[in-house]
């Protein structure tokens, strides 16, 4: 399955959800955090399961990002991905310059002092908190070295089309999920996808789909393949091989 998830506390009713509702039209299986977490508490299991399992995240950095600790915790846990698993990750910087990410300042030094502050306010946890302000920042200073958009001065549509097409590139998925019409294919559209929605009943791991030229083996495999692709961790579609 595609995961994605995102964040921007201030984004969340206007960038950040038509980011989402963009990568659901393309076909992606996409889960936003839309809930807020008291300073302090951990992860839900719910988001943190959602993280480990995507392909991709993308991060809306926005003025408000480092107010809320769930979406320094989210950072963390998502560059760890990254570092760990080879997570796909695409920064947004939404109305924020990169350098003040960076280095926490203006927006983000402001918030980052504010977090500290509510830091040791907590006495019986100022070890804790103090080990993941560090974190924090660590965090915020790697994520401006990967390779991101700068929204500032853009067309919102513009740069949510240059987003999801550099995702779809990236995962080496298709760009468009209309599919093409397949007449008289129902019984082979149907006996090749349940075979390979249910593998582990079989003995091999490769169906071959044969018959003389011409006669839809190909689009058939292409079609069963874009209809698919979306329930497997890893997929690619490779066409003409005796001629490659």
């Amino acid at each position: 399955m595609e995961g994605k998830c995102f964040r921007g506390a201030d984004t969340r009713n206007s960038f950040t959800d038509h980011l989402y509702n963009a990568l659901l039209d393309v076909g992606f299986s996409t889960f936003l955090d839309d809930e807020e977490i008291e300073f302090g508490e951990p992860l839900k299991l719910e988001l943190e399961s959602a993280i480990k399992s995507s392909r991709a995240s993308i991060i809306v950095l926005s003025k408000n990002y480092a107010s809320s600790t769930w979406c320094l915790e989210e950072l963390v846990l998502i560059l760890e991905q990254k570092n760990n698993f080879n997570q796909t990750v695409t920064p947004i910087f939404y109305d924020v310059e990169p350098t003040d990410v960076r280095k926490q300042q203006g927006s983000f030094g402001e918030a980052m002092a504010k977090q500290k502050q509510r830091m040791e306010a907590c006495a019986d946890k100022r070890s804790q908190m103090a080990q993941k302000m560090e974190l924090w920042k660590n965090a915020l200073t790697q994520v401006v070295d990967l390779k991101g958009k700068d929204a500032k001065g853009r067309k919102e549509t513009e740069i949510i089309k240059e987003v999801v097409t550099n995702l779809h590139r990236r995962l080496g998925l298709p760009l468009s999920n209309t599919l093409p019409l397949l007449i008289g294919m129902d019984h082979h559209i149907e006996s090749v996808t349940s075979w390979l929605n249910d593998g582990s009943c079989h003995a091999a791991d490769i169906l071959t789909i044969v018959g003389i030229g011409g006669i839809g083996k190909t689009s058939l495999a292409k079609y069963v393949f874009r209809l698919q692709f979306s329930m497997f961790h890893e997929s690619s579609f490779i066409e003409g091989i005796n001629e490659k």
